[in-house]
């Protein structure tokens, strides 16, 4: 059964992504038109995803409900496809079940070994792999090939980008989740 405080945070970080994506997140796409461009300002993304995994404490379908709550916030945004596309948002979705499913059974592993700031950091790298998949596989399957070839080159040369800004939000992801546990602001039953 869920807590309500559990509800609460995943409303919460669920609409600060979303106001993310609406000043900063698609600022790429929108200014150029370029399809993937918005990885190249995905650093508040991931802070907002290794916090919220952190929160969360290996918990179940928590970060897939904070999934698709952004999902359908985004949609009339451009920041993951053309505004008003439901079939766009479909692999956010896809992208945070994996996401959930893969880091929240691994997450008492790394928590039991002191690991949890590594495990912080793997959390939005490896998501930052996953959704982008789930991406090229949707527009692969489902639109033009062109739009398929353009994402994938654009996610490919900003590749080394995406995953430096992936490492350091993770890791500031950690340390304003620490920072919040040290100050009695969250309780958390692990915190290292």
């Amino acid at each position: 059964m869920w807590k309500s405080r559990d509800l609460a945070f995943v409303i919460v970080l669920a609409v600060v992504s979303f106001v993310y994506s609406v000043f900063l997140g698609q600022l790429g796409n929108l200014l150029t038109g370029i399809m993937g461009l918005n990885y190249l300002l995905i650093i508040g993304h991931t802070v907002i995803i290794s916090f919220s995994f952190l929160v969360y404490e290996g918990k179940r379908w928590r970060f897939l409900l904070q999934g698709v709550l952004v999902a359908l916030l985004t949609v009339p945004t451009f920041q993951s496809g053309a505004s008003f596309d439901l079939l766009a948002r479909v692999p956010l979705i896809i992208g945070s079940f994996f996401s959930d499913l893969v880091f929240n059974s691994i997450y008492s592993s790394f928590c039991a070994h002191g690991k949890l700031k590594l495990w912080a950091i793997l959390v939005p790298v490896g998501h930052l792999l996953i959704t982008p998949f789930t991406y090229a596989l949707n527009l692969f399957l489902f639109y033009p090939s062109e739009i398929f070839t353009l994402y994938v080159e654009v996610f490919l040369l900003l590749l080394p980008v995406t995953m430096t800004e992936a490492v350091i939000g993770g890791f500031l992801g950690y340390k304003i989740f620490k920072k919040m546990t040290k100050d009695k602001v969250l309780v958390s039953a692990r915190v290292q």
